[in-house]
């Protein structure tokens, strides 16, 4: 392949989705509003807080989390009710058919509450790829390129008429049903000593998202990146949940391939320029741009 385009979700905000963070914030408070409240009862959250969405699931307060969710301790006569409950269904069933450690309430809750999330993210998602009105479109090289898309919208396919063998929706794809990934880049871990705190951090965890085990899933990518003349990643952040991706493509693409990035904001160019001087070699081969500079008038 000639060319390579990573897509961001800058890139589907620009054709004109309703997909920013802030904006799933609203969608959340306006059709799921105990979702909304319990999401500001668990974390402390202030304006910035739907902004990095992602990194942070990840910042729970565990400690504070469990002491504010675990019910109060069991009386004696509980404890004693429970043993006796458990001896029975060992003697009905036998123990190797009871679960070793009791299930941690807090956690429960919090699994829960993330698993709605996960549902309301997927049915937002659903809402905005209803309402594409008067889409704004980018030049394009069709031919002869592939594209990495961090999207979970079919804008590429329906708009752009990109086959489908040459996306590869890497954090999964609406239409196809398949789960759609997000998630925070902190391995989590509990005290030893406190089995709720391990249950929380087990609930965490499960959003924790790696970029090379999304990579590694696709063996075919160093087949396809390693004679690309041309990189152009359009509407990427540059998270650090998300940058050890960018890191991953330039490793594998030919050391003499020039690259286009664009930014929106002076966050995005200060993310930009920290990439850069971590990867120096390519400062002469690089080109920063804004989408505005590769708009295309007409639909394609």
């Amino acid at each position: 392949m000639k060319h390579l385009y990573i897509i961001g979700n800058g890139f589907d905000i620009h054709t004109g989705l309703a997909t920013r963070y802030s904006d799933f914030r609203l969608w959340v408070e306006n059709n799921y509003p105990f979702i909304y409240e319990n999401l500001q009862a668990v974390y402390d959250i202030d304006a910035e807080w739907w902004n990095d969405f992602e990194l942070q699931l990840g910042k729970l307060d565990i400690n504070k989390f469990v002491k504010k969710f675990t019910p109060p301790e069991k009386s004696i006569d509980e404890i004693m009710a429970e043993i006796e409950r458990r001896k029975k269904l060992e003697e009905k069933y036998g123990s190797d058919m009871l679960p070793g450690y009791p299930d941690s309430y807090c956690a429960k809750c919090l699994r829960g509450m993330l698993d709605v999330l996960h549902y309301c993210f997927e049915k937002w998602i659903e809402d905005q790829h209803r309402v594409i009105i008067n889409p704004q479109y980018l030049r394009i090289e069709k031919e002869d390129s592939f594209f990495i898309n961090f999207n979970y919208t079919d804008v590429l396919e329906l708009l752009y008429k990109i086959p489908e063998e040459r996306i590869l929706h890497i954090h999964g794809r609406l239409t196809r049903r398949e789960r759609l990934i997000y998630g925070h880049n902190v391995f989590l871990s509990g005290s030893s000593m406190d089995h709720n705190e391990d249950k929380v951090c087990f609930e965490l965890n499960k959003y924790h998202k790696n970029p090379y085990e999304h990579i590694f899933k696709h063996e075919e990518l160093n087949e396809v990146v390693k004679d690309v003349e041309y990189v152009h990643i359009y509407g990427f952040s540059f998270s650090t949940i998300d940058e050890d991706y960018i890191d991953w493509v330039f490793k594998n693409v030919s050391n003499r391939s020039k690259w286009e990035i664009s930014w929106f904001s002076e966050e995005d160019k200060s993310r930009i320029d920290g990439f850069v001087l971590e990867h120096w070699e390519l400062k002469d081969r690089l080109k920063i741009i804004r989408l505005e500079e590769v708009a295309q008038n007409e639909g394609i």
